[in-house]
């Protein structure tokens, strides 16, 4: 799809584009075609650099979450970022699912894929929820990391450089950004043309934490000054569904004001 980008610069891009600036006898040189074009497929700032980036603070924003460790050895062997993808931390971008969990790893591939695609009728936001230590999160993580063809495997969903996942960036959030929703909003709405899952880092478990329940059906609701962009979706792990209601039980109960029905 030409309105939307592709997958973040490799290595080899972003040099090749420094190299075409470097020779250019004129900065509107340089602007004319190989950067205009550069800015085009991949985005400006840290999203033309990364699709797994961790957020910061609104000052500081969303930065690539790398493992320059391996990136480091990289540089030094045969191999190369062009061949193997980005190198994120964690190994479960990277990892296939167990058995007993590749039918909800294949409906959240499946998920993400048509958020990625643009399909805003079908691609709401995610929840995952179960046991402690089922490995909820993890989950999340490798069916985002299928997606952005990070999982070493043959059958590459994301489709290539500009596949149906290409655009497609996911956007770390830890627990003391949960109040930051809707600069985080913000965010992805400076870039339309990009497709944004913000994975929480914590399990959703607000029953003591009313202030982050009001926050987040705030934000989810379209409140707090803007509304809930059409580009992002949201994913979370919980241990239940009626953890979402900080006003009930485990038990359940009525009423239409939980974070679970927003899911």
């Amino acid at each position: 799809d030409a309105e939307r980008f592709t997958r973040p610069a490799s290595t080899s891009a972003q040099l090749a584009i420094r190299n075409a600036i470097a020779e250019s006898w004129r900065w509107s040189d340089a602007l004319e075609q190989p950067l205009i074009a550069h800015w085009r497929a991949h985005g400006v700032g840290e999203a033309s650099r990364g699709n797994v980036l961790t957020w910061h603070s609104p000052k500081r924003g969303a930065t690539r979450d790398v493992n320059r460790d391996a990136a480091s050895r990289s540089r030094s062997s045969e191999s190369s970022e062009d061949a193997k993808g980005p190198f994120v931390n964690g190994v479960a971008w990277r990892t296939a699912p167990r058995a007993k969990d590749e039918a909800a790893h294949a409906a959240l591939v499946s998920h993400f894929t048509a958020h990625a695609r643009g399909d805003e009728r079908g691609a709401g936001h995610v929840l995952v929820h179960g046991a402690a230590g089922a490995g909820k999160r993890w989950l999340l993580m490798s069916a985002l990391g299928s997606c952005l063809g990070l999982v070493g495997s043959d059958d590459d969903p994301s489709g290539g450089s500009s596949g149906p996942c290409s655009a497609l960036r996911v956007v770390r959030v830890p627990r003391e950004a949960l109040r930051q929703l809707p600069e985080l909003c913000r965010f992805a709405g400076d870039h339309p043309r990009a497709r944004f899952v913000f994975l929480l880092d914590m399990p959703l478990a607000l029953a003591p934490y009313a202030e982050f329940h009001n926050e987040l059906t705030c934000a989810l609701d379209g409140g707090g000054g803007g509304r809930w962009p059409p580009n992002a979706i949201l994913a979370a792990a919980a241990l239940e569904p009626t953890a979402l209601k900080p006003e009930t039980s485990s038990g359940g109960g009525g009423g239409g004001g939980g974070l679970a029905c927003r899911f």
